[in-house]
């Protein structure tokens, strides 16, 4: 196993769940099937730290040996090894003579498994690209631990129990930033603490990476840094150090998505919104909902969208910025500025449907169609409206006022009218008061009587 790294901290619940699978994995587990572990999570979260934690932990349950194999399912400039090369290097190890090693990928991994049949072995496969790519490498009968770590959720792996691992909470954040940093580097209780590993993320790669910086450059303060980090264009390009990026993290995710994904997830970087549904996303990328619920599935398999809410999608912060510098290196389009229209047309309807459940009276007209072949949400009842609402005035207010939508003045009219009740219900006044105050303008500058009318 690689060294286990003295820069760890939390993980508590992560290391019972698989030190309890390494003690049962010498009887095998009640099926009497090899006890594998799958453990996924976004680039950078501590994946293959936990999984080494855990074997050196465990290493005394396995006397007939460890094994670790990088896989390279997303390293920079590496492609993913197949999985006959994962094999020559594990029967090697397994102590068979090269010249013993069969060709064929299925004679290598039946050699591989009858090798550890009747062993105690522990086997670390990190940085899987997908389940093909492991399924030949898996032990065929009990005794053995197998820790596979993945960016993808690894569902093609009926057996093997799942564990995500998330985010650090701040407690452990923090702790790990101030172990990273060197003792006394950080004052207790400094108070650029909490902010700096919030604009990290929470996620132990950035913050090993800004402890790094405070940790050489003694000149550096941790108000400096902060300042830094708070530029959002910048902020990916302070957290990489000599051998380590965010950016690239993110990129070799990013590359081994389809095109249609690779879209998708321009698309949702240009959105300046908090959280996504179903709905909303079949209108911006102008599809189907059946569509927009595939392609949202997938970037959530590969753990670049996150889901808080069921039905909700959203970025990790510093995805996210990945996200946006995505969409701004896209050139060379007619209409970049139509898919934030089409959503502007789903929300200005929805809204509307919306507002008539919740407001006394609505203000005449029309609403114009969504310019989507977009499902809508279900509205049938004050109820289900409500909760729309709660799910979408951010999204709506938002969306107020972006470069794109400025030369559609009827936008920022209809939602203040359709959104006045709901945040009066709510009791959101400073929000319906900016509001409000804006549409004034919009609606006085384009010469729109009523909707200034509405909007004072």
């Amino acid at each position: 196993l690689p060294y286990d790294t003295r820069l760890f901290t939390g993980r508590a619940r992560e290391l019972d769940q698989l030190l309890a699978l390494a003690r049962s994995a010498p009887a095998g587990s009640a099926s009497g099937m090899v006890v594998i572990s799958a453990i996924d999570g976004m680039g950078g979260v501590g994946k293959s730290a936990l999984a080494i934690r855990a074997g050196h932990r465990a290493r005394g349950q396995f006397p007939d040996g460890q094994l670790f194999v990088d896989l390279h399912g997303h390293t920079t400039g590496i492609s993913p090894v197949m999985p006959a090369d994962a094999l020559d290097w594990l029967l090697r190890s397994l102590g068979v003579p090269p010249q013993q090693i069969p060709e064929d990928l299925s004679t290598r991994s039946a050699l591989y498994r009858e090798r550890l049949a009747d062993t105690r072995t522990l086997i670390v496969l990190d940085n899987a690209a997908n389940s093909a790519q492991v399924r030949p490498l898996l032990p065929g009968t009990p005794g053995c631990l197998v820790l596979i770590t993945s960016r993808k959720r690894l569902t093609g792996l009926d057996d093997a129990h799942s564990l995500a691992v998330d985010v650090l909470p701040e407690a452990d954040a923090v702790a790990l930033l101030h172990e990273g940093a060197g003792p006394g580097r950080i004052p207790a209780g400094h108070p650029a603490t909490a902010e700096l590993v919030r604009l990290c993320g929470h996620l132990p790669l950035a913050i090993r990476i800004a402890a790094a910086r405070l940790r050489h450059h003694r000149g550096l303060d941790p108000v400096d840094l902060v300042d830094r980090l708070r530029d959002e264009h910048q902020r990916l390009a302070h957290l990489a150090d000599e051998d380590r990026s965010l950016t690239a993290v993110f990129a070799t995710s990013f590359t081994s998505l389809a095109p249609d994904e690779q879209d998708l997830l321009r698309l949702l970087g240009r959105f300046p919104g908090y959280d996504v549904d179903t709905c909303a996303v079949a209108a911006l990328a102008g599809v189907d909902h059946r569509v927009a619920e595939r392609l949202l599935e997938s970037l959530l398999h590969h753990n670049l969208l996150l889901q808080r809410t069921p039905g909700r999608y959203l970025f990790h912060d510093l995805v996210g910025l990945y996200a946006r510098s995505k969409a701004e290196e896209e050139t060379g389009q007619t209409d970049p500025d139509a898919p934030l229209r089409r959503l502007a047309g789903y929300y200005q309807d929805t809204a509307a449907r919306a507002n008539a459940h919740l407001a006394r009276r609505t203000r005449p007209g029309r609403r114009p169609e969504p310019a989507a072949p977009a499902a809508l949400p279900v509205l049938t009842d004050r109820t289900k409206a409500l909760a729309w609402m709660r799910s979408e005035h951010r999204n709506l207010l938002a969306l107020l006022g972006h470069p794109a939508l400025v030369p559609l003045p009827s936008f920022t009219v209809s939602i203040s009218a359709d959104l006045a009740a709901f945040l009066l219900l709510e009791g959101h006044w400073s929000q319906a008061a900016a509001l409000h105050r804006s549409a004034v303008a919009v609606a006085a500058a384009a010469g729109d009587r009523r909707g200034e009318a509405d909007a004072l």
